[in-house]
């Protein structure tokens, strides 16, 4: 059997759950070996967007129980293989290349590529951070870049896309879709299409521009004004958190349209300071009325972007901080993130509608998230997550559940049926394995650097 038809058949029997030993060993020693077998592995998982039949759902359950537990850990050994081949193949180099100066003849940088997530330009060439931008037209193939501003804006690109940066105040977008986070320094951005003129009020919003230039703006939080493209000042209309708009050559005003969101969940993600969620994880769409009660989803953990940039003025206890696998240790053994840092917060939850069957047992969710920024604190204790909530939770909601929290295995302890919770050494991805029950809401709160 040829080497690549044999890796076909050891992926598929791994998915289905019907390899031997030997096999297991020898699928390993394959994803240690070759990039094509791990690259396999991944476009597996690819064609269901989950992991088949490693992550248990209500729709793919295990017909035969677990192996014994050595053979568990040789299956989670191949897991972050795979998963860390994921993380190469679609978020590659992340770590921050500074921009050089420019020359003396060189026009000063208006912004810097920050983030990008396979991102190509129309020669096939990949996009690095660290580049600078100088006022001119970038033409993005595929992917998403994020442009951080030296005004403060950030803005998100996503292809195929061509954006011509005027200065450090104003882009205009000729096609493609564009989100945008606007601080108080920044207010009056512009987005300029070929139908409107889209400017800031201190807020997050997407703007999407089709070949024909129809212009689809949906604001996120805040406001924006938006100006039908040749109207005159008096004659723009302010969208406010939750509204969207439409500005095209067939009508001679902005008209109102239904707040739709698919067009921007990738690259608002990373707008947000998340690059890459893969597996069972999810990206909550933008829009106003967070409230993560309200989300039940049998499939998916989701990620909830909570408050950013806030500046811790005491210690705060975390559960972990440390790359490795989390294991629960006495309260007092806690680590704590000092008073003084700076932080964004997420929240990671599954909440699922159940069935009666599925009442009567658990199931399993695995996925990953990669941040933008390193990870510096995990809180999965119900207590510690209620104790947060103030300084990082929306202060609109108060949380019903009297349990909201995950279960790594205590250290020491060898019963089965506890969450896996893995920080990578790269300190921006977390890799997830939750055990899910029927009576509760399964939380963790995320706490990443601000740099």
């Amino acid at each position: 059997m040829a080497s690549n038809e044999r890796d076909i058949w050891l992926v598929n029997g791994y998915c289905s759950g019907d390899l031997s030993d030997d096999e297991f060993e020898e699928l390993q020693q394959r994803l240690r070996q070759s990039s094509q077998a791990r690259q396999l592995l991944v476009e597996y998982r690819a064609m269901e967007s989950a992991l088949p039949s490693v992550v248990a759902c209500p729709t793919a359950q295990p017909a035969t129980p677990p192996r014994a537990t050595e053979d568990g850990r040789r299956r989670w050994h191949i897991e972050v293989l795979a998963m860390s081949a994921m993380f190469l193949l679609v978020a590659g180099g992340i770590a921050l290349l500074w921009p050089r100066n420019p020359g003396p003849d060189e026009p000063p940088h208006v912004a810097v590529i920050t983030q990008v997530v396979g991102a190509y330009a129309l020669d096939d060439v990949a996009i690095r951070p660290g580049q600078p931008v100088v006022s001119g037209q970038i033409v993005l193939d595929r992917g998403v870049v994020r442009l951080d501003f030296v005004s403060g804006a950030r803005v998100a690109i996503e292809g195929p896309a061509c954006v011509e940066v005027i200065d450090e105040m104003h882009i205009v977008l000729d096609r493609g879709v564009v989100t945008a986070t606007v601080p108080e320094a920044a207010i009056g951005f512009l987005v300029e299409t070929k139908t409107a003129s889209v400017v800031d009020k201190g807020t997050a919003f997407g703007v999407s521009v089709a070949d024909d230039g129809t212009t689809d703006v949906c604001v996120f939080e805040g406001l924006v004004s938006v100006n039908r493209k040749g109207a005159g000042p008096g004659e723009s209309s302010l969208v406010r958190e939750g509204q969207a708009v439409r500005a095209s050559r067939q009508s001679a005003t902005v008209d109102s349209t239904e707040f739709k969101v698919a067009a921007f969940e990738r690259a608002w993600p990373v707008n947000s300071g998340v690059l890459q969620a893969t597996g069972s994880m999810k990206f909550v769409s933008p829009g106003p009325n967070f409230n993560p009660q309200k989300y039940e989803d049998n499939e998916h953990i989701l990620i909830f972007p909570e408050q950013k940039n806030v500046l811790l003025d005491a210690p705060i206890r975390v559960g972990q901080s440390d790359p490795g696998e989390f294991r629960l240790v006495p309260f007092e053994q806690t680590k704590t993130i000092p008073a003084g840092q700076r932080v964004s917060s997420y929240l990671l939850q599954i909440n699922c509608a159940w069935t009666e069957e599925q009442q009567r047992r658990k199931q399993r969710v695995v996925g990953q998230v990669t941040f933008a920024e390193p990870i510096v604190g995990l809180i999965s204790r119900n207590r510690l997550i209620k104790e947060t909530e103030s300084l990082f939770g929306n202060p609109k909601l108060k949380y019903e559940s009297p349990s909201r929290s995950v279960e790594p295995r205590p250290a020491g302890d060898l019963r089965k049926g506890f969450d896996t919770i893995i920080l990578a050494a790269d300190q921006r991805t977390l890799i997830l394995d939750l055990q899910v029950s029927p009576d509760r809401i399964d939380q963790m709160r995320v706490l990443v650097e601000v740099p």
